[in-house]
């Protein structure tokens, strides 16, 4: 039984795919560290609406 044609019709799936598989964390990481840091500036940072702030005394 072929599953979804993959046997008649060998389509490459990851050879396509490999930049956006590469770059995804990459970005995912970066906008982690930008959000991160744009807690941390002072006009935000005793806001009561900052999830980061709500910890500090």
């Amino acid at each position: 039984m072929a599953f979804l044609g993959f046997r008649r019709f060998p389509t490459p799936i990851i050879k396509p795919m490999w930049p956006f598989m590469i770059s995804g964390p990459i970005i995912l990481y970066l906008l982690h560290k930008i959000e991160k840091a744009g807690q941390s500036v002072p006009p935000f940072d005793t806001d009561p609406r900052n999830p980061r702030g709500m910890y500090r005394i």
